[in-house]
């Protein structure tokens, strides 16, 4: 029944917005005509009849008693619900420190963390990698020393170039004359 219901209901809705969209009077009639068929139905429908009203009140009495449906929760309900689960059992109340110190064990501490990274391996990837690093380094500065003592060479082989490029600069001194040469004290003053 309920399928008859469904093909109508989608029969009328076609018929109605084809004759709205493209009006044409063969679309209109046949809206007219899904639309009738569609009453018709509605008007065939019966209501149910009850023998009596405890019969009413019985069934009111078992829907109620259907259980509801939980709702799925949100993620903010998911949260508090897990913060209520691992705070469960503990008091409200403030947390007093315990009067005794825990005191940790180092020397017990690193020999363990030693064992598991001896075990693991590592510690000897470690000193692969830092003997690597170690190597790359030292290499990186011979490089630079060998750079650097090419530069300093080339550099020192230009100087000279332009040292031997450069005229001779040294002064005759035969044709100066000293003070002592002089028949007057040039520094007195008149």
């Amino acid at each position: 029944m309920s399928d008859v219901r469904i093909n109508l209901l989608k029969e009328v809705k076609s018929a109605v917005n084809t004759a709205s969209f493209a009006p044409t009077a063969s679309r209109i009639e046949d809206a007219k005509r899904q639309v009738s068929l569609l009453m018709s139905y509605v008007e065939s429908l019966q209501v149910p009849e009850f023998t009596s009203g405890v019969e009413l009140r019985e069934r009111k009495k078992r829907r109620r008693k259907t259980k509801q449906k939980a709702a799925k929760a949100t993620p903010e309900t998911r949260v508090a619900d897990h913060m209520d689960r691992a705070d469960h059992g503990r008091p409200d109340t403030p947390v007093t420190p315990s009067k005794r110190k825990p005191k940790a064990d180092v020397e017990a501490a690193r020999k363990s963390a030693e064992a598991v990274s001896r075990h693991t391996g590592a510690a000897e990837r470690a000193e692969r990698k830092q003997s690597m690093t170690d190597e790359a380094f030292f290499a990186e500065i011979a490089e630079l020393n060998a750079r650097i003592d090419a530069n300093t060479e080339r550099f020192n082989n230009a100087v000279d170039m332009l040292l031997e490029a450069l005229p001779d600069t040294s002064c005759d001194t035969a044709n100066e004359v000293s003070f002592s040469d002089l028949p007057f004290d040039p520094t007195t003053t008149m």
